[in-house]
């Protein structure tokens, strides 16, 4: 890549009382082997030395050529509308999330524009991620790892199907994530109840533009106050955290699928076949490309096992968020339509 052709580079920070590990990441920012043009930073009402730190770093960074932009904000509005306002501020083409307790590798920037500019279609790229704990020291796992992430799931994400994956969980952490600016246009506002990594993860993929690089391109820090974490759970703790009976769980299900619903019917995304509708075609899917997936012979019985009581709970999510029984035998047909390998439509 030709300095001529390197795209203008953003990077779309949000902090929170992060004092204790924000200096490493912010230097991390600076030591790039392709250095960005602009930090835009919304700070969601912080009472530590954030700001402090974040001012000094704005006047290091100009020395730089760097511009960076600080929001402060008069009352916390939470990472996912922090995030979607920090995102619309940037101005560059190619936007770069950022958490404020990870660590950049120093090339990072320079290995996601390389892909960029091979691929002119793809609209969001992320990658896996080296966990470390309070202090940096390694723990020994990777983010896929530890979400035990089946390099089939990523064949779904790679063959446009992230949709497939989104609908069983999200693996695509958006301390990862850099975007084309272009992207924001078709997948803001945010769907309600949506994190904004997986929201934006989906709009890609419905365009045929969402890859991910399998390498680790982060430090992931996993300390007590992180909002969203990795770690590893039991089934016991699965099925504890299921809230099935929890009313305010359902109805945070409910908003979700609606709000895809919504997507997918303005894009003319057609997900079952066409006599299922609502939450009936959502269900259809989920149990249709899982059980396609289980027929893989690539895939291990042992991560079925893992993977099937979490199938389970998002069908029932889904029929007790609203879809009902009709949503319940949409996925039994579902399910066995995947299981003798017939295809979508």
């Amino acid at each position: 890549m030709t300095s001529s052709a390197v795209p203008r580079v953003a990077v779309a920070m949000c902090t929170y009382n992060g004092a204790a590990y924000l200096q490493a990441q912010l230097d991390s920012l600076l030591v790039q082997t392709v250095p960005v043009d602009e930090v835009v930073i919304g700070d969601d009402g912080s009472s530590d030395a954030t700001l402090s730190l974040l001012n000094d770093f704005a006047r290091h960074a100009a020395t730089r050529g760097i511009r960076v932009d600080i929001v402060q904000r008069p009352r916390n509005l939470g990472y996912v509308l922090n995030f979607a306002d920090v995102l619309q501020r940037c101005t560059a083409e190619i936007v770069f999330l950022c958490d404020q307790d990870d660590v950049w590798y120093p090339d990072r920037v320079e290995t996601y524009l390389e892909r960029f500019d091979s691929d002119a279609s793809l609209m969001l790229l992320h990658s896996d991620a080296r966990l470390v704990d309070g202090v940096g020291e390694p723990l020994g796992a990777m983010l896929f790892g530890m979400l035990r992430v089946h390099p089939a799931e990523l064949e779904l994400e790679r063959s446009g199907l992230v949709l497939d994956a989104v609908l069983m969980r999200n693996f695509v952490t958006g301390a990862t994530c850099a975007l084309r600016r272009v992207l924001l246009e078709n997948g803001l506002p945010i769907g309600s109840k949506w994190s904004h990594d997986e929201w934006l993860a989906v709009v890609a993929s419905l365009e045929g533009g969402l890859d991910v690089l399998p390498q680790a391109t982060i430090d992931y820090r996993q300390h007590a106050g992180n909002q969203i974490g990795a770690s590893r759970r039991s089934i016991r703790d699965r099925l504890r955290n299921l809230a099935l009976l929890d009313e305010r769980q359902r109805m945070c299900t409910a908003h979700r699928l609606q709000a895809l619903l919504v997507l997918l019917s303005a894009r003319g995304v057609q997900v079952a076949p066409a006599r299922l509708k609502g939450l009936g075609a959502l269900t259809w899917r989920m149990a249709w490309s899982r059980l396609q997936l289980y027929r893989r012979p690539d895939v291990e019985w042992a991560w079925i096992v893992h993977d099937v009581p979490r199938l389970l709970a998002r069908l029932a999510n889904a029929c007790l968020a609203g879809g009902g029984w009709r949503a319940a035998i949409a996925a039994c047909k579902g399910a066995w339509a995947g299981l003798r390998g017939r295809p979508l439509m």
